[in-house]
């Protein structure tokens, strides 16, 4: 694609955002998620947040104290399977601590946002892979959990529940005002956030948008994967797919090398002395980060300010020069805003802890 394409996807995606926000026909899930308008936590008081997602759990003990949030302890370890609901109920009795009250839930998993007695709490949509939660899809992880420990331990929580991609943009409150804020992962996925104002934050699901003309690599790629026409963009610019791209055009015998196993490896090779492969793999990444970029600028023309986006994942933060091309290139696309680009140490817990502070 040339720069002019990127100006195309960029206005196609305000368009997308504009529409959705509208609740007019779109290729963006916009999910909007009401948070709570009061504390649930008292100043003074411990909490507990459990992050529930990928191969590795964690859980911290966070107080409130006046307008901060301290950790109090943190821990963490390799996540079990979760095929059942009963698995997950007794993973949780065995590390929510016995003293706490309040628990704050960042759950990596497909959540349909409900407002439960004036907290954010979520539907369990689906799982992934061997954590399928079966007797748990349908119902709200927040309330189920408050009912098992009422039932089965004769305990009192209270249970907020957030997707990962929420949680990421609520750590931003940390340090930025909500009207400066975004968050974006570019990693083994693709997704932003965004606020649409102090209480309502929605997940865009960016990975689904398709306001884009799509490579043969890609047509290729989507076709031989378990959900065709199916998260579009994931597949044209995340982790997961990316050497995939570049195994195409060895497929096609544009390329003479070995087909490779990861993006890291993609990332190694635009450093190859061999002038044709480096090239190859540059130009894969690169085209992956100015549809990143057009994304980025799509939610700057969309709010009409700029902001600071509160990124995760290898892929930007790793990926050499990712995040300099991606920056580079919202410029070009928008120079009238600025993005401007943050990482915040323990996003999943602190984004979490805002969920009830």
């Amino acid at each position: 694609m040339n720069p002019d394409s990127f100006v195309h996807i960029a206005h196609t995606f305000t368009q997308h955002l504009t529409s959705a926000s509208q609740n007019k026909p779109s290729s963006l899930p916009f999910i909007r998620h009401t948070l709570a308008s009061y504390p649930i936590v008292n100043d003074g008081e411990t909490f507990q947040i459990m992050v529930i997602g990928g191969s590795i759990y964690q859980k911290a003990l966070m107080k409130k104290a006046g307008g901060t949030i301290e950790m109090v302890s943190h821990a963490e370890g390799e996540q079990p399977p979760f095929p059942t609901k009963s698995a997950l109920m007794e993973f949780l009795a065995n590390h929510i601590d016995p003293q706490v009250t309040v628990v704050a839930v960042n759950f990596a998993y497909e959540l349909t946002p409900v407002n439960r007695d004036g907290m954010l709490d979520g539907i369990a949509a689906r799982g992934a892979k061997e954590n399928t939660f079966d007797g748990l899809i349908g119902q709200m992880l927040g309330e189920e959990i408050e009912t098992y420990f009422q039932e089965s331990h004769n305990r009192t929580l209270k249970v907020s529940c957030g997707n990962d991609t929420i949680c990421l943009l609520l750590s931003g409150l940390m340090t930025e005002p909500w009207d400066h804020l975004a968050a974006g992962i570019v990693g083994t996925g693709l997704n932003f956030a965004l606020f649409l104002g102090e209480n309502e934050v929605v997940n865009l699901e960016a990975a689904a948008f398709n306001g884009f003309a799509q490579s043969d690599a890609l047509k290729a790629i989507d076709a031989a994967s378990v959900s065709p026409g199916e998260a579009l963009s994931e597949k044209a610019v995340s982790g997961a797919y990316l050497y995939q791209h570049f195994n195409y055009l060895i497929e096609q015998g544009s390329l003479d090398c070995k087909p490779i196993a990861s993006t890291k490896e993609l990332d190694d090779l635009a450093t190859s002395d061999d002038v044709k492969v480096s090239n190859a793999a540059k130009q894969v990444i690169t085209q992956s980060a100015s549809l990143v970029a057009a994304q980025i600028a799509g939610i700057l023309q969309f709010q009409k300010r700029d902001i600071m986006f509160i990124m995760q994942g290898s892929l930007f933060w790793k990926g050499k020069t990712y995040k300099e091309q991606v920056a580079e290139m919202v410029q070009k696309l928008v120079p009238n805003y600025t993005a401007t680009f943050k990482r915040v140490e323990h996003s999943d817990l602190y984004g979490a802890a805002k969920l009830v502070v």
